[in-house]
């Protein structure tokens, strides 16, 4: 009995706290989060910081935060072209050799109306759909393309 009414009380924790992936997208909680990990040899924390910021800071699409951390980068992507996003969070944490970029709160932009990309991509029970909109395969590679250093 006191088995059963444990399961009870941590079978709604469980089930709330599920997470979906569908490539570099990861929902949980009806959120999406476009992350990637990229890996640099031969540079430094503070070197990758410098690299980022500078080659982020070319984009006039790029708004960064104002207070920003020690080893992270953060802001907004604000309608990057060739896309349909009108907005998205970015964060990057830089490691040792490497660094890892954190997209969310994705809006896009589409018929004069913005809708979050979570509504476009995911079902009622917060996971993707079957028949993923060619778009996400597209932001996909842009996101990739964007935040790629070239060394």
């Amino acid at each position: 009995m006191p088995i059963r009414f444990l399961f009870f009380c941590l079978f709604p924790l469980v089930s709330c706290a599920q997470t979906f992936s569908y490539g570099r997208f990861v929902a949980r909680n009806h959120a999406i989060v476009w992350t990637e990990k990229f890996e640099i040899k031969d540079m430094d924390e503070p070197i990758i910081v410098d690299a980022v910021k500078e080659q982020l800071g070319e984009k006039e699409y790029v708004r960064f935060d104002t207070l920003q951390q020690h080893e992270i980068v953060s802001g907004w992507l604000i309608n990057p072209p060739a896309t349909t996003i009108a907005k998205a969070r970015f964060r990057v944490d830089i490691l040792y050799e490497g660094y890892v970029v954190a997209v969310s709160e994705i809006v896009e932009s589409a018929s004069n109306a913005e809708t979050p990309l979570e509504s476009c991509l995911l079902k009622s029970d917060g996971s993707f759909i079957k028949n993923i909109p060619k778009r996400a395969e597209t932001l996909d590679n842009l996101l990739i393309k964007l935040f790629e250093i070239k060394q």
